[in-house]
């Protein structure tokens, strides 16, 4: 799988190329042997060209420039915008046909300010280009995405984890974004939309059109001419960089300047000319664009915001980002606004979001896989399949439990039978029923399967954790994000609640219920009650009695008899407890036996319903953790 990322800005563009399982950076794609291309579209011979070619000293009849900072307001933007992606694309698919190939998704970056149905919009359109599968993120999330994992740009970790905002300074807007601790902030993405470093290429053309003695020629031909204003203002977006990129030998000469040769009519001379003098009043300039405001003005409103934005936990690092982060006046008010933060521009502006779009690729990828599984396992089929695996663990335990329970159960029944609170063998057939029902279905249940469940959830937790730590790696997420171990503790091990009697479902704990009676009153009440009553003084005189029923009613009639018969209270004291549990003691292993075939059959669903039981609070905990663990890679 291989990435995109498409930086079109509104001077210049860049695309990277990132492979999602490598661990080498995006590298930059040259278009026409450049590492990034003037943001310019024109067409020379009915054929679209891009770049350099885009003007009218190489040829072109029609040249655009700036048209992603009129997408929002100018509808012929979305057709420059387009025809300069499709550009892109032929230049790619000519220079790296086979690394195209193996494209799956492109990243293409957008102001913060663009709303989700303008975003939607823009990958529309740049798919219909012919980038393939394409996904739109705000730039300034790239840039800190690239200032988080490029090795060029050596910032203290901590620093980044604790609070970090990112300033991405372009040719059309400045944006904002303010991470804390790894996790993007309510308003984190924001900025305004206006300002942007290509409205001092406007200034620095306008001013030099008004001090031309060929003042109102020129102003016609910008008018009548939008290819030779393009080239002209292309030319004073030239004669910035070179300005800032070398601001200090500029200060100490008398600047740069740069002599053009208009062509339309005649011949016309324009004279561009940046120097310290005229750049500060350059800067303080009302722009309509802005509403009247200044360039600086607005940097300064901007400014404040993000400080305002940040003040409950202010940026330990401040990073610039973008072509126009070169200049100095910019570097100097962002140190101003943040005075205890450290500044640090990226190396490279230029390619830093190009770079920061294609990890975006990558760490949203990743995001895919991560919460398909982490569903899979809170809530499907990793969780079922660990279920699987160790719920025979269980059935022993339960076995061993229900058959306390029930022997409990039972020797109460019989106490109150000796004691003359029931009357007959019948009576207590019953009873015992009615008490094995509600000691299942009560907290002896749990009280006894406490221990058991712990130990085997704990277990059954080593073995998630050991999937989500794999997971973890996988896909660049922090292992403490996703650790059982920090998990809170609601009730028993690990913070998961279990309820065993939801696992085993009403309707099967009745089945089961049924299943440990029959045994039970088989071993109880069983033959009439002997098994009961058939031991000491009370044993011989049965004895006795029974042989004179079995000659003269024959079996069966002789065990419903007894069953019937209301035997003397004093008799019954000679029947102890502990010949009871002797008694059904010889019948455990046949009792669970039936309890581990019941709990073992497929069709009582115990399995399914306990991963069902086990899935509603874990699943609910691991999503919390899993939106946590997000957060902290995706910003």
């Amino acid at each position: 799988m291989k990435i995109l990322g498409f930086d079109l800005g509104d001077g210049e563009s860049c695309v990277t190329l990132l492979d999602r399982d490598s661990a080498v950076e995006p590298r930059v794609l040259p278009l026409m042997g450049q590492l990034s291309i003037l943001s310019a579209v024109g067409y020379t011979a009915g054929k679209v060209v891009i770049g350099d070619a885009a003007s009218v000293q190489a040829g072109s009849e029609v040249a655009r420039v700036r048209f992603k900072s009129r997408y929002l307001t100018d509808p012929a933007a979305a057709a420059d915008i387009r025809a300069f992606a499709q550009g892109v694309v032929a230049e790619l698919m000519r220079s790296e046909p086979a690394l195209m190939a193996e494209v799956t998704h492109t990243i293409v970056g957008c102001p913060a300010g663009w709303g989700e149905g303008r975003r939607e919009q823009y990958a529309a359109l740049m798919e219909s280009a012919g980038f393939p599968n394409v996904h739109v993120v705000p730039e300034s999330r790239a840039a800190f995405l690239y200032a988080r994992h490029a090795r060029g740009l050596r910032v203290d970790p901590q620093r980044m984890r604790q609070s970090a905002m990112v300033i991405d300074v372009g040719s059309s807007t400045t944006d904002f974004a303010y991470i804390v601790d790894g996790h993007q902030q309510d308003l984190s993405l924001f900025g305004d939309t206006n300002l942007g470093g290509g409205l001092l290429d406007e200034l620095i053309l306008r001013n030099a059109i008004e001090q031309s003695p060929d003042r109102d020629e020129l102003q016609r031909v910008m008018e009548e001419s939008p290819a030779w204003y393009s080239y002209c203002e292309l030319e004073a977006r030239r004669l910035k960089e070179k300005y800032f990129l070398d601001e200090k030998k500029a200060e100490e000469g008398t600047g740069f300047s740069k002599r053009l040769l208009v062509c339309y009519d005649g011949t016309l001379v324009l004279n561009l000319s940046l120097n310290a003098d005229s750049v500060g009043k350059l800067i303080c300039q009302p722009i309509k664009a802005l509403g009247g405001r200044s360039f600086l003005v607005c940097l300064k409103d901007a400014l404040r915001t993000a400080a305002e934005v940040s003040r409950e936990c202010p940026p330990g690092v401040v990073i610039l980002t973008g072509g126009a982060s070169r200049m100095n006046f910019l570097r100097e008010e962002v140190r101003a606004a943040f005075p205890d933060s450290l500044s640090v521009m990226t190396p490279e502006p230029e390619s830093s979001i190009a770079r920061g779009l294609a990890y975006a690729g990558r760490v949203d990828a990743n995001l895919a896989v991560f919460r398909k599984e982490v569903a899979s396992i809170a809530h499907g089929e990793t969780l079922s399949r660990l279920v699987a695996a160790s719920v025979h663990d269980l059935y022993e335990p339960i076995a061993e439990a229900l058959y306390g329970i029930a022997v409990d159960s039972t020797v109460e029944a019989v106490a109150l039978w000796k004691h003359g609170g029931i009357a007959t063998i019948d009576e207590l057939d019953t009873v015992i029923g009615q008490k094995i029902a509600a000691a299942f279905s009560g907290e002896a249940v749990r009280t006894k399967l406490e221990g058991p469940v712990q130990t085997w959830l704990s277990g059954l937790m080593r073995t998630l954790e050991n999937e989500l730590t794999a997971l973890c790696v996988r896909c660049g997420v922090p292992l403490e994000h996703m650790s059982l171990g920090a998990m809170p503790l609601q009730t028993g091990l690990s913070g998961v609640k279990l309820s065993l009697t939801g696992a085993m479902g009403m309707d099967w704990i009745s089945g089961l219920m049924s299943v440990v009676f029959a045994a039970i009153g088989a071993a109880v009440c069983g033959g009439g009650g002997i098994a009961v009553i058939g031991t000491g003084p009370v044993g011989i005189l049965t004895g006795a009695v029974v042989g004179v029923l079995l000659a003269l009613i024959g079996r069966s009639g002789m065990e419903k008899a007894l069953r019937r018969a209301n035997i003397p209270t004093l008799l019954r004291q000679i029947v102890t407890e502990r010949a009871v549990r002797r008694g059904l003691e010889r019948q455990k292993e046949d009792i669970k036996r039936e309890i581990i075939t019941s709990l073992a059959d497929p069709a009582n669903g115990f399995s399914a319903r306990l991963t069902l039981s086990l899935g509603q609070t874990l699943g609910a905990q691991l999503e919390q953790m899993a939106k946590n663990a997000e957060m902290s890679i995706s910003a």
